[in-house]
């Protein structure tokens, strides 16, 4: 008897949760749905193409700040960098990855990408997702740039989507990891970097960067 009672004051209480939660739904469902869902960019940004036609141009402008009567600085727009530095990651994203694109926001660079799903990592660090989303998908990648050192440029990945869903903190630094550990065996590139940033070799000429009115600015030492 106590024992039908408790299952039913259990019953009565989810019902009572339940009707609490749809008459305060206005209050709490964008909070939680802003946690899962990602914005959408705004649709004012210019995506172009990352394309070998772009890296060859922003190699040609980053080998003439190591001239010595080169510039000072190169101004290299988002396709240009991305597919200069960023087409090694592409390319260990998946052999999926299709349509590449790049922009900025800000102080941000703006990458997206089509990949499957599975190229992405181990379906079980995907955990749900990799049940959630299956094929090719749209890939959002959001980070900032800055020196990690002398010959290694840092992308520090801020945000990262699948379609619509954002990916929490913890997925991204294991995605992002799997990018930098395939990277630095297919690249120059050495010593630790801290978790969610790619390290990007450059020649010891560039010092700084910059993402500032939709350009990327590679700066050299003044002479």
């Amino acid at each position: 008897m106590f024992g039908c009672l408790g299952r039913l004051g259990c019953l009565l209480l989810c019902a009572v949760l339940a009707v609490a939660g749809w008459y305060t739904k206005p209050m709490w469902y964008p909070r939680v749905r802003a946690m899962v869902v990602a914005a959408p960019p705004s649709p004012l940004l210019t995506w172009k193409p990352i394309s070998p036609e772009a890296a060859t141009r922003a190699t040609r402008a980053a080998d003439r700040l190591a001239e010595t009567s080169g510039p000072v600085y190169a101004d290299l727009t988002p396709a240009e960098f991305a597919a200069w530095q960023l087409g090694p990651a592409m390319r260990i994203l998946g052999a999926s990855a299709a349509d590449p694109q790049a922009t900025v926001h800000g102080d941000t660079l703006l990458v997206r990408v089509n990949v499957a799903v599975s190229d992405l990592g181990d379906p079980k660090q995907l955990g749900p997702l990799a049940t959630m989303l299956d094929g090719r998908q749209p890939v959002l990648i959001g980070g900032r740039l800055s020196m990690a050192r002398p010959g290694v440029l840092a992308l520090q990945v801020t945000h990262m989507t699948v379609k619509e869903l954002r990916l929490p903190s913890r997925l991204v630094e294991k995605i992002v990891q799997r990018i930098s550990v395939k990277q630095r065996a297919d690249t120059s590139v050495t010593g630790a970097v801290a978790p969610g940033v790619i390290a990007l070799p450059v020649s010891r000429s560039i010092v700084d960067v910059r993402v500032a009115n939709g350009k990327v600015v590679l700066y050299k030492a003044a002479p």
